[in-house]
This record gives structure tokens, sequence and C-alpha cells, in this order.
């Protein structure tokens, strides 16, 4: 099953159309694609809360368009001080939120315990995107904090964007130790390749689902299918 949970468009920081997205994935034969455009921040070109509806609505109509594939309508959060954290809406139409940033202090990410407050009324799956998980958290308590995780709803992204590796190496993979953990936890678990220019990383998340396999954490990504897959049919 080829899918890829993390798309960004035009809507925010991407070069391209959502249509031009769906319909490149549909070209490729993929079964489920998100667009996660980036919610109101000072980091880079963004959605404001006004705008939210339109965006959820360009979403929902190429659902309408383009049956022979799964559009499913998401966000992205930079959980900073660039974003106003205080104000942020509880993106009940959403099928998910991607978090990312939590507790990295490199680029100032407020600590995890800062969204298990928020988390409260945010009505969709959270999914911590994109965190180098062996750094923010290897130091942890990792039973510990994989019972939070599960206790809170919280879901980890494999993303095989090459931004998020360090000497080559995913940081999920780094994180091996902790995924060999997961799997005995009921933590949603997504994959997404981080598509902002390169249309070609569409369906590049091969080695992330490769990992689910050598990790057994089939039943993690099961999990997280579901809980998107009944907000989508919803």
């Amino acid at each position: 099953m080829m899918m890829n949970f993390h798309i960004h468009t035009t809507w925010s920081d991407g070069i391209y159309t959502p249509e031009i997205i769906v319909r490149e994935a549909v070209k490729r034969k993929m079964e489920k694609i998100a667009i996660t455009d980036h919610f109101h921040t000072k980091k880079v070109s963004s959605i404001p809360s006004k705008y939210l509806k339109m965006y959820l609505e360009d979403i929902h109509a190429l659902r309408k368009k383009y049956r022979d594939i799964e559009i499913y309508a998401g966000i992205e959060v930079d959980f900073s001080p660039r974003t106003d954290i205080d104000s942020l809406p509880s993106f009940e139409d959403f099928d998910f939120v991607l978090f990312e940033y939590v507790q990295d202090t490199l680029w100032d990410g407020y600590p995890l315990w800062m969204l298990l407050d928020i988390r409260k009324k945010i009505v969709p799956p959270v999914i911590l995107a994109h965190n180098d998980l062996s750094r923010n958290f290897g130091g942890t308590d990792i039973e510990a904090f994989l019972r939070v995780l599960e206790a809170d709803k919280i879901g980890i992204e494999l993303n095989t964007n090459l931004n998020y590796t360090k000497l080559g190496e995913f940081y999920y993979r780094l994180a091996a130790p902790i995924f060999e953990r997961i799997k005995n936890f009921k933590i949603p678990i997504s994959v997404g390749s981080d598509l902002h220019e390169d249309l070609d990383l569409i369906d590049k998340v091969d080695d992330a689902l490769s990992f689910i396999q050598e990790m057994h954490l089939e039943n993690n990504l099961k999990l997280f299918l579901k809980m998107v897959g009944d907000r989508y049919e919803g």
C-alpha cells in the first residue's frame, strides 16, 4: 500500500497546488495521501486560522473529484515560540495534526509536557513529525515516555526526507531501540516524506515501510490508518 501523510502545497511553502499533487499521486497509483500544510507560524508561509475553512474545502473538493485515491486533510504545527500556541484551534474538522519540533531545543521546540496540556483540546489524532527521538527523548525513561504517548493518543511519524537524517541514517533508524519497544504499545505510526518541491518524493516512503516490517510495527501503522480512516469516513 503506497501512502504519504506529509505533503506541503501552495497553501503554505510548497510549490505545487493540491490538485497537481493529487494528479501525480493518482498517476503513480498511490492509495492514500495527506495534504499537511503549515498552520500559522513565523517560520514559513503558512495558513492563518481564518483561512482554515477554505483550505479544508479545497481538500474536500478534491476528494469528490478524484475517487481512486483517499485524500486526507492534515495540518502541521510548528511547536515553538514562532507559533501562538495559546490560540491554537481544536482542528476538529481535520483528520490528524502533525506537531513538529516537540522537545527539540535545536529548533526552540516546546517540551512534551506542554503538548500534553494542549492535547486535551485537539480533537483529531496528534503525530510527532520527523522527531529525532534518540536525541530529544533518549535520555528519558523510555517506558514512561511511551506510556504517556499511548495514554494521550499521540503517534510518531517515520519521515523519509533527507533533511531528517544523520550521517545518512534516518532519525527513526537511529531510534531503533525505542521502536523495538513501541510495538508493545498502542502508539500510532505514520509515514511521510515532507514533500515541498520535489514531486519524486511523493511515493518515496519505501524505507519507512521496510522499517515498519523490520521492527514488526504493522499493528501501529494499522492503528494510525484506522484512526484517520474513521475520521475520513465520518
